[in-house]
C-alpha cells in the first residue's frame, strides 16, 4: 500500500525470498479495492468487518520490452445534468462564442468557480453568421450537458431544466396556459418580458420593457385593434412625420390640454364643420392676418361684447346693408370726421358741430320744432 507505487514508475525490489526476483521491476497496472460497510448502512453479512483496503499490482522486470495496449477512447453514454457557474459575483460568464462553464454535482472536489470546468457550447434554437437567436445561460441555471459521438472532450449543453431552486416564472399548473419569454435585470431588479395567454376569453399578447422599448420598422407598419385602443405616456411624446398624415375618427373626439397649445402650419389650413361650432375663450384672444381676412356667414350673426370693442381700419372701411342698419348706444353716440362731428345723447341732444353746411335735396325740406332759431 505504498503510494508510491504508480503505473509507468520502476522499483527496486530487494530481500525477496526468492533471489531471481530480487531485481528492478516496472508497474503497469494497479488496482485498488476499498471497503467501509458501516457507511454502506449494511445489515447483511460483514457489515461489522469495517473498513477494508486492498491492492493488486502488475509488474515487469526493468529489462523486459512492454508497451501499453491501445484502448478505446472513454466514451460518456447519454447525457448529464450540470449547473452554469462563473467568478464571484458575476452573473453571467462566458466568451466570445457564448460558451459557458459548469459544474457537476458528482464533482465535489471543485469550487463552484469559472475554473470548474472548460469552456462548453451552448446550443441555440436559431444560429447563424452574425444572426439567429442568443439567450446565454447565466450563473445558477440548470442545463442539460450532451457529449458529441459520447466524446467526453466534445461536451455541448442541448437544454436547460426548471428545478426546486430554478421555479418556473409563472406558478404551475396554475398558468398551465401561458408562454412567455422572460428575463432578469443583470445585477439589478426587474425584468423584460414577452408573453402570451391562452386560456380561453383571456387571449392575451403582454409586453414589459423595464426601461426603454425601441421599434425600427424600415417600410410599411399597420395596427388593426378590433375594440378599444388606450395609450398614456407619463412625460413627454414628439412625434415626427416625413410627409402626409390623415387622422379619421368616426363619432367624437375629446382633446384635454392642461396647459399651453402651439400649432405652426407652413402653408394652409382649411376647417369644415358641417353643423355647430361653438368655443369659449375663458380670458382673452388675439388674432393676427398677415394679409386679407374673409368672414361670409349664410343667416344670421350675433356679436356680444360685455365691456368695450374697439376697432381700427388702417384706410377703407365699407359696410353694405341689403334693407336696414340699425346702431342704438345707452348714453351717447357720436361721430367724428376731421373737424366735424355728430353727437347723440340719451337725453335727445344732438350736437351737429362743422366749418360749413351744405344741404340739398331734390324734394322738400321740413324743420319742425317748438322753437326754430336761425342766427
Amino acid at each position: 500500500d505504498d503510494a508510491r507505487l504508480q503505473p509507468g514508475l520502476a522499483f527496486d525490489l530487494n530481500e525477496h525470498p526468492r533471489d531471481d526476483f530480487n531485481d528492478r521491476w516496472r508497474t503497469i497496472a494497479i488496482q485498488h479495492e476499498g471497503k467501509q460497510h458501516t457507511s454502506l448502512q449494511e445489515e447483511s453479512f460483514g457489515s461489522g468487518l469495517g473498513t477494508s483496503y486492498s491492492l493488486k499490482a502488475s509488474a515487469i522486470r526493468w529489462t523486459s520490452d512492454w508497451k501499453a495496449p491501445m484502448r478505446d477512447k472513454p466514451r460518456i453514454d447519454g447525457p448529464q445534468i450540470a449547473t452554469v457557474v462563473g467568478p464571484p459575483g458575476e452573473e453571467i460568464y462566458c466568451d466570445e462564442w457564448g460558451r459557458v462553464k459548469v459544474q457537476f454535482p458528482w464533482d465535489r472536489a471543485d469550487k463552484n468557480n469559472d475554473q470548474s470546468s472548460c469552456w462548453i457550447r451552448v446550443a441555440q434554437g436559431w444560429a447563424g453568421a452574425t444572426w439567429g437567436a442568443m439567450a446565454i445561460p447565466r450563473v445558477g441555471q440548470e442545463l442539460i450537458i450532451s457529449y458529441l459521438d459520447g466524446d467526453p472532450d466534445q461536451p455541448i449543453a442541448t437544454g436547460r431544466a426548471y428545478r426546486q431552486t430554478n421555479l418556473p416564472p409563472y406558478e404551475l399548473p396554475k398558468h398551465k396556459t401561458r408562454m412567455t419569454i422572460k428575463s432578469r435585470t443583470h445585477k439589478g431588479s426587474g425584468f423584460n418580458e414577452l408573453r402570451f395567454e391562452d386560456e380561453l376569453g383571456q387571449q392575451e399578447v403582454f409586453i414589459h420593457a423595464e426601461k426603454d422599448k425601441n421599434v425600427h420598422i424600415k417600410n410599411n407598419n399597420g395596427i388593426f385593434v378590433g375594440n378599444d385602443r388606450k395609450e398614456r405616456v407619463e412625460h413627454n411624446e414628439t412625434v415626427s412625420i416625413g410627409d402626409h398624415r390623415t387622422e379619421d375618427v368616426g363619432q367624437n373626439e375629446t382633446i384635454s390640454i392642461g396647459a399651453n397649445r402651439s400649432v405652426t402650419i407652413g402653408g394652409n389650413k382649411a376647417e369644415t364643420i358641417k353643423l355647430a361650432k361653438a368655443e369659449t375663450i375663458g380670458l382673452a384672444k388675439a388674432l393676427t392676418i398677415g394679409a386679407a381676412y374673409q368672414t361670409s356667414v349664410g343667416a344670421a350673426m350675433n356679436t356680444t361684447v360685455g365691456l368695450s370693442q374697439s376697432e381700427q381700419v388702417g384706410i377703407h372701411k365699407s359696410v353694405v346693408v341689403g334693407k336696414r342698419f340699425k346702431i342704438t348706444a345707452g348714453d351717447e353716440l357720436s361721430i367724428t370726421v376731421g373737424k366735424s362731428s355728430l353727437v347723440m345723447k340719451s337725453d335727445g341732444t344732438v350736437l351737429i358741430n362743422g366749418r360749413t353746411f351744405d344741404f340739398s335735396a331734390t324734394g322738400a325740406v321740413q324743420i319742425n320744432g317748438k322753437d326754430v332759431d336761425i342766427n
